[in-house]
């Protein structure tokens, strides 16, 4: 067995291959690069063996897989049989079950939880047997020795605002840095170095571990332009959990009250110009001033008067240039909206993936503007305004060739199609609190 299966368990991607989950992917990053189940005998040689039995689920945010490996090798016989379960709301599931089928010697037997070795430098919260935690980093130089002992959960901060802890069950483990031996991981394994080995089992004796990935918190969420061709179970599929909607002064918002999904709504204008938001499925609603000032806290407070319960909160309609230098009066947001313009300096498609690293400082910087708020990354108009008009859903918003909005159906439908791929062609990426 060679392929690759692509799989989705909530906000996580991830692939299954030869029996292993590979590149366990959250907001964008990766937390661990491998899980996978291995034995090495008394002198640490790996004893491979064949997958039988291989079943495999799998819809657009779950899967279940289920297979037995037979193990066989330098004298060993030993059967194994892994559980492996993702759910939609983000909790992965690693069984294991290890028969010895012949008496023999073994250094390893049971489940590896690799980390990837990007997060070197970045903050952990070990758990410990007795309950207690101990707060570290993952090293930067190569550590000659283990840096976590006695390890039954690690924490990690893959986002602001989202935390993704790895629980291990069954046995005592800790954690080695694997560039010791040129691999980029951090592995964390069980029967932990300091207890004597080889360890003795005999025919029937078994192994049973356990590994478990769970989130909480808000990470980042995708947020597709509103268009009413679009076909939400395209955009379900890829992830797309609500949508976002500009609505300019004076609109009318009636086509909006037959969305489905939870709606990001940004009102452009003064309070006086707001329409009634009635029968919406509200996810939170910005207001935005229609010149290049920053929302005033008073509007906002206005907002929380009529929207009681639902987040909300302002932000600036150009760059986060305008945002930065011209503050909010208050504080106490629920969101900050902010315009990002891929074109903003350059037209070209490189220049526009280069730019994605600059949104981790944007993001960072407008936490201390406003610190416990949402951001709200939304697509801005900028100095190239002829490469965004594709990405405007404005409800009410006027095309620069007429008094309507013009597009073609299947336009509509291509954009419908490929919007999700990204946040810059999503219209948005929402739910990132700040820390």
């Amino acid at each position: 067995m060679s392929a690759c299966t692509l799989l989705r368990a909530g906000p996580w991607s991830l692939d299954f291959a030869e029996g292993d989950l590979r590149d366990l992917r959250i907001d964008g990053v990766t937390v661990l690069s491998r899980v996978y189940a291995a034995l090495r005998d008394d002198t640490w040689r790996t004893i491979g063996g064949e997958i039988v039995e291989l079943h495999i689920e799998a819809g657009p945010a779950w899967f279940r897989i289920a297979y037995r490996r037979e193990l066989r090798g330098e004298g060993i016989a030993c059967d194994s049989t892994l559980d492996l379960a993702g759910h939609p709301d983000g909790r992965i599931s690693i069984g294991f079950r290890g028969v010895a089928r012949s008496a023999f010697r073994r250094n390893r037997f049971g489940l590896c939880a690799l980390h990837d070795q990007a997060l070197a430098g970045s903050w952990v919260r070990v758990g410990h047997g007795d309950g207690s935690t101990t707060e570290s980093v993952f090293p930067v130089l190569i550590a000659p020795n283990q840096p976590f002992f006695d390890v039954a959960a690690l924490t990690i901060r893959p986002r602001p605002g989202r935390e993704v802890t790895v629980h291990f069950h069954g046995d005592v483990f800790e954690t080695e840095d694997q560039r010791n031996w040129g691999d980029a991981s951090f592995k964390t394994y069980s029967t932990p170095q300091t207890l004597p080995r080889p360890v003795q089992l005999q025919v029937g004796d078994v192994v049973e571990q356990r590994i478990e990935v769970s989130v909480s918190g808000n990470g980042m969420e995708l947020s597709a332009e509103w268009d009413p061709s679009a076909d939400l179970r395209v955009l379900q599929a890829c992830g797309i959990s609500r949508l976002r909607a500009a609505v300019q002064a004076g609109a009318d918002v009636a086509a909006l009250r037959h969305v489905s999904l939870p709606l990001d709504l940004v009102l452009h204008g003064p309070p006086e110009s707001w329409p009634d938001l009635g029968g919406l499925h509200l996810a939170s609603v910005v207001t935005i001033p229609g010149d290049r000032s920053t929302t005033p806290t008073a509007w906002v407070e206005r907002l929380r008067v009529r929207h009681r319960g639902i987040p909300v909160g302002g932000g600036n309609a150009a760059q986060f240039t305008e945002l930065n230098r011209m503050r909010p009066d208050g504080h106490g947001w629920d969101v900050v909206d902010i315009p990002v313009d891929p074109y903003v300096h350059s037209e070209d498609q490189r220049s526009l993936f280069d730019n994605v690293r600059a949104i981790g400082p944007i993001t960072a910087s407008a936490a201390v503007i406003m610190p416990g708020a949402r951001i709200h990354l939304a697509l801005a108009q900028g100095r190239h305004g002829h490469l965004a008009e594709r990405h405007q859903g404005a409800a009410g918003q006027e095309s620069r060739q007429g008094g309507h909005r013009k597009s073609s159906h299947e336009e509509r439908r291509r954009r419908a199609v490929h919007a999700p791929h990204s946040a810059h062609h999503t219209g948005a990426a929402t739910g990132l609190p700040a820390q």
